[in-house]
């Protein structure tokens, strides 16, 4: 019978990885032996299909469809150090391609995955998309104004694992704007420019490693309020510990469960905001007291220092705070925001309406008298103002504090 060349519609570096992740598999989890076999076809078919087949530990029935998950391990006590995401990475490649990957079972004492593939396509294979999105690193940082616009938190992931990169990318990008860096030099060049909330880094890595990373970023006044969060593989206790004590706000090990690395990410990012919340609209607090880092602490009790010994000046905006900080105006604005969720003018003018409540509470001045000090030139903006941030205007507010 003479043999039929198999011909297929297929996207070539699709498909290569496909292949690649499958073979890597089956030699890492095999005891013994190995065995790909293209199965028997016809030209009446409209699939082929593919056999990896390897001699390890059976994979039980049950965890046949966990395998697929990213970072799953079959044995918690595996500290392999791959990816973990070879598997999903195949499957998802293969069903844009409209096939199949399973594992399948027979009597035999193996490992079988069962590639199928359609040897035609009623659509146009459009799979290069798909591909840049997970695997380009080149246009890190420097995201677009309409995502912007979104007001999502934006976190730096600094990895320099393409597939573990394009994995989380793929995870966070719903509820973050991300940004991406391959080493820890590439992440301070994307912190000087972009407004970074989070940054989620591997501690191995080229260039500048993750340690180095965090050291510069808890130490760098530009830099010190950002969160940083270790996702690694190195877990040894002494490497929790120095991670720690450089400042580290969380350390997650690999492999990991995506829903607690979401939740981790949530709560840091809200527990700042309930601090800054607190401080915006708490009348007596001030933003000294915000939970901050020594490098910050120093910064806020300057800034505090700054902003009450020029509260009157009416000019005193984002462009004179700056020069008065000695720092530079796209410096100062994410400095601030960063630390407070607000802009320096915002800042400037609740920092004015807390003076004046403060002034307000000692009853040694009038309340056109207060405006003036605070920086008012007009009492109707002053009052309305007032109003705005603290719910009732100030002769109640004096009233209101002095039955409590």
């Amino acid at each position: 019978m003479p043999r039929v060349t198999l011909t297929a519609f297929v996207d070539e570096e699709a498909l290569r990885k496909i292949l690649t992740n499958l073979i890597h598999n089956g030699i890492k989890y095999a005891d013994n032996h190995v065995h790909i076999k293209l199965l028997p076809f016809n030209s009446d078919d409209i699939m082929f299909n593919i056999e990896f087949r390897n001699d390890g530990e059976i994979i039980p029935f049950d965890k046949r469809e966990k395998i697929f998950e990213p970072f799953y391990r079959l044995n918690e006590s595996d500290k392999d150090t791959g990816t973990g995401i070879g598997l999903p990475l195949s499957r998802s490649l293969v069903e844009l391609h409209q096939g199949s990957l399973s594992l399948v079972y027979t009597e035999e004492h193996r490992n079988i995955f069962l590639l199928s593939l359609p040897i035609f396509q009623e659509q146009s294979l459009d799979i290069k998309p798909f591909l840049e999105e997970n695997y380009r690193t080149e246009e890190r940082g420097m995201y677009t104004k309409e995502e912007e616009a979104t007001e999502k938190p934006v976190i730096l992931i600094v990895e320099d694992n393409k597939e573990i990169l394009a994995y989380l990318n793929k995870e966070l990008k719903i509820n973050y704007t991300i940004l991406r860096a391959n080493n820890g030099a590439e992440a301070l060049e994307i912190l000087d420019r972009d407004n970074v909330q989070l940054v989620l880094t591997d501690i191995m890595m080229p260039i500048m490693d993750g340690i180095a990373l965090c050291k510069r970023i808890k130490t760098d006044i530009l830099y010190s309020h950002i969160p940083v969060i270790f996702l690694t593989a190195k877990n040894a206790l002494d490497a929790k510990i120095q991670g720690l004590k450089i400042g580290a706000d969380a350390y997650i090990e690999k492999p990991f469960s995506m829903e607690f690395l979401m939740v981790q990410l949530r709560n840091i990012l809200n527990n700042r905001k309930i601090i800054k919340n607190y401080f915006t609209n708490s009348p007596s607090a001030h933003l000294a007291e915000i939970n901050v880092s020594a490098p910050d602490k120093d910064f806020i009790s300057l800034l505090n220092t700054v902003i009450y010994d020029n509260i009157s000046d009416i000019d005193l905006n984002v462009e004179e705070l700056a020069k008065l900080m000695n720092m530079s105006r796209p410096t100062l604005y994410r400095k601030i925001k960063g630390l407070s969720d607000l802009t320096p003018n915002e800042l400037i003018n609740i920092s004015r309406l807390k003076k004046a409540a403060e002034l307000l509470t000692q009853k040694e001045y009038n309340i056109t008298q207060i405006s003036t000090m605070v920086g008012y030139t007009v009492q109707s903006n002053f009052s309305r103002d007032f109003h705005k941030h603290y719910g009732m205007p100030p002769s109640t507010y004096i009233i209101e504090h002095s039955k409590q």
